[in-house]
């Protein structure tokens, strides 16, 4: 897509995109936890602030095979990966909401500049974005503040509007690529784990996440679980409130899209082990842990590409997993977010002998500072 505008019907037309605007606002607002939704176009240069993004999600809908795109939300909560999914490259949805009362604000700092110096800590400055900026419903939250006892997820009432806004951009997302299920694409990509020579070194992805929608589902997975990346690929990781771990980046996960690749050239790509858990204990972190390297195991892995956690006690699960995989001969690389201050500070919560091969993706404490704008989206004010 090359670029985007309003118009009177939805769909692709020589690599535009136009929008219904009162299509979509229909389609936000038939779910009664919102009293209003603004829909914004934002394109890269222009002089646009967008603060409060809690997601960024590319339009995809699948057009022939088994189940749905953003199974769980938007389809049904069935195994994907399968058949064909149109996808609608350059653009991306943006759920845009301030926090409401009982929400937890931990991670939601997120700001995109479509323009100036900002724009370049952003991949999302060089897409074309459908920013949904939400308004709740006044009778959901009566009170102006809230005392949470949740420190992550915080009350149910925001935790339940939260999960609506999601669902909303998500159906956004699907209704905009949709509207090509009659069309032919410009190109079609082929992601196939088709099997390989036995000399072949057999490589898994070690994906440490981070409170992902799993099939639409937030639960903790301590012992771990498979997928196929087409898995994710359709949509079935959807992100939680985590600007730095959006929805977006899974459908295209450039780690898993280099492992497919390399395989059957130089690698032999075995699949992926999704892990994460809330773990303040010891014990929780060794079952993590260990079951991480379990299935890498019997995945018959030889090597493991790990997308690891760093800036919290997270931190320590990826080196357990780390460690034990290297026990066993499973050889490890990282990749890993730096969270130091500068050079004299390393940039590790924890860090593990074992963990020899680093790849580090940028910093996330790094301070800049952003020169005023004349339009902002997404409220008035950073949490």
């Amino acid at each position: 897509i090359s670029s985007i505008e309003y118009g009177v019907r939805t769909g692709v037309d020589d690599g535009t995109l136009v929008i219904n605007e009162e299509e979509v606002r229909r389609l936000v607002l038939g779910d009664s936890h919102f009293a209003d939704v603004r829909v914004h176009l934002a394109r890269p240069g222009e002089t646009i602030r967008i603060i409060n993004a809690k997601d960024a999600v590319e339009p995809r809908w699948k057009v022939a095979g088994p189940g749905g795109v953003f199974p769980g939300f938007v389809s049904a909560p069935t195994t994907v990966g399968e058949g064909r999914t149109h996808r609608l490259g350059g653009v991306a949805v943006l759920e845009v909401a301030e926090p409401v009362p009982g929400e937890q604000t931990h991670f939601r700092e997120q700001i995109l500049d479509m323009s100036g110096p900002g724009a370049e800590f952003s991949p999302f400055a060089q897409t074309l974005n459908v920013a949904l900026e939400f308004t709740p419903h006044p009778s959901l939250f009566p009170s102006a503040s809230v005392d949470a006892k949740d420190v992550l997820g915080g009350t149910s009432e925001a935790e339940d509007y939260n999960r609506a806004t999601t669902l909303a951009c998500l159906k956004v997302a699907a209704y905009l690529a949709k509207a090509t299920v009659e069309q032919l694409p410009d190109d079609v990509e082929t992601f196939e784990l088709t099997p390989c020579p036995p000399e072949l070194p057999r490589v898994a992805c070690l994906y440490h996440s981070q409170a992902a929608f799993v099939y639409g589902a937030k639960i903790p997975l301590p012992l771990g679980t498979l997928i196929h990346p087409n898995e994710a690929f359709d949509g079935a990781l959807v992100g939680w409130r985590q600007g730095y771990r959006a929805t977006y980046w899974d459908q295209n996960n450039q780690a898993m899209r280099e492992l497919y690749l390399a395989h059957g050239k130089s690698v032999n790509f075995v699949g992926c082990v999704l892990f994460y858990d809330t773990t303040p204990e010891r014990e929780q972190k060794e079952r993590v842990g260990s079951a991480a390297t379990k299935l890498a195991r019997l995945l018959g892995a030889q090597g493991a590409l790990v997308l690891g956690i760093n800036g919290s006690n997270y931190a320590i699960d990826t080196m357990l997993a780390i460690e034990e995989c290297e026990k066993l001969g499973i050889k490890t690389t990282l990749i890993y977010l730096d969270v130091g201050h500068g050079p004299d500070d390393p940039g590790f919560v924890h860090a593990a002998p074992e963990a020899d091969a680093i790849v580090c993706i940028g910093s996330r404490d790094r301070k800049v500072t952003l020169p005023p704008t004349p339009k902002v989206i997404g409220g008035r004010r950073l949490a």
